[in-house]
């Protein structure tokens, strides 16, 4: 087989878009729609009933984790600069006020009309 041919480079494009476990977790979307639907629609559902959606629900959670912590097969890795220096904690002060003697005054000329209330 040549190394130029399609059949050659299809699969790595397959794995680096994600073909695969997009196509299962739009496939799982739907069956979840469809699931929620049906039970939506059903006149009186009993516990069988319920324990299906239950389990379609449930597993949606392992599918969109298996989705999100699949990677492609090729992928360069991102260079992470390193932390140079550090914080300054020695020459950095807090003042606290301990004696609270400070009064706050609050500005009351608010130009916004008072609240009122609508009862009928």
């Amino acid at each position: 087989m040549r190394q130029d041919s399609i059949w050659w480079i299809a699969p790595e494009y397959f794995s680096r878009w994600r073909l695969f476990p997009r196509a299962f977790i739009s496939m799982y979307i739907y069956l979840l729609y469809e699931v929620c639907i049906w039970f939506m629609a059903l006149p009186e559902p009993n516990n069988a009933q319920a324990g299906l959606v239950s389990v379609v629900v449930g597993a949606g959670a392992a599918w969109f984790g298996l989705y999100c912590n699949s990677t492609s097969s090729k992928h360069t890795p991102v260079a992470i600069p390193q932390q140079t220096g550090s914080m300054p904690t020695e020459t950095t002060q807090t003042r606290v006020n301990i004696d609270r003697t400070e009064v706050s005054v609050i500005d009351e000329t608010d130009e916004l009309p008072a609240p009122r209330r609508n009862l009928g």
